[in-house]
């Protein structure tokens, strides 16, 4: 898929990107734009899926579909929660989306020993011509919600309290994963970066699944540090990436 001047802020082109990108794609839960024919493929195939606006910010818009008996399906937005029968369910996909383009991705169960959703918000600079991690921020989402963005209710938190507290990962898996989280961020931004290469920070969202595989939700090609690292009880990774974006290009 050609990426020209008006996919700019495209999820759909990163993630057709990505997935056609051999070293990335077996982290790229399954993706398309929504439409009637995606929703019933994807809704046969997999039990849960979310459905994004493809320009969308801050989880605004986020909903998630879940299968379920008697042939009714359950949307999530939010904290609310609604069943309808899957015989009405594009209809009602239709009003939600209210005509604007959207993705539908596989669902990724990142979720705590309590339950509760979370993601990792990875930041990416360029400095000196490499692609650096500048830090990881961990996002638990609120007790009942399926996003995880402080904009809806989501709590940004340490990584070290994230896989120790709430993931019970030993300090061996702890160091482990967050290696592979680096490697697994620094290697995506090379490859978007090549879509826009005037930009000079990235932020990657990734999930890990019980199993701790990790899974690309999405690149953000505009990152903000307000709602995430500004908010951790520790300001050190704030301070760091605040004084990385004054010598990144």
């Amino acid at each position: 898929m050609s990426i020209e001047k008006h996919h700019v802020k495209s999820k759909l082109a990163v993630a057709y990107q990505l997935i056609h990108t051999p070293e990335i794609a077996r982290h790229i839960p399954e993706t398309d734009l929504l439409d009637k024919y995606s929703l019933k493929r994807m809704m046969n195939k997999h039990v849960k899926v979310y459905l994004k606006p493809d320009r969308g910010r801050k989880s605004k818009g986020v909903i998630r579909l879940e299968r379920g008996k008697d042939n009714r399906t359950a949307i999530r937005q939010d904290s609310h929660l609604k069943y309808v029968d899957s015989k009405d369910l594009w209809a009602k996909v239709e009003l939600l989306t209210r005509d604007k383009k959207y993705l539908i991705q596989q669902a990724i169960d990142s979720v705590t020993k309590e339950r509760r959703h979370f993601d990792l918000r990875c930041h990416v600079l360029r400095i000196d011509g490499k692609w650096k991690l500048a830090g990881i921020c961990g996002r638990l989402g609120a007790r009942g919600s399926v996003v995880t963005t402080s904009h809806s209710g989501g709590t940004p938190t340490l990584i070290e309290t994230l896989f120790t507290q709430h993931l019970k990962y030993s300090q061996k898996e702890k160091s482990e994963m967050i290696r592979k989280l680096e490697k697994c961020a620094v290697r995506t931004v090379t490859y978007v970066s090549r879509m826009y290469p005037n930009l000079k920070e990235f932020a990657v969202d990734i999930g890990i699944d019980p199993k701790k595989r990790i899974w690309i939700y999405e690149v953000n090609i505009e990152p903000l540090i307000r709602g995430n690292f500004k908010r951790l009880p520790d300001k050190t990774l704030y301070r760091k990436i605040r004084r990385m974006r004054r010598i990144a290009k």
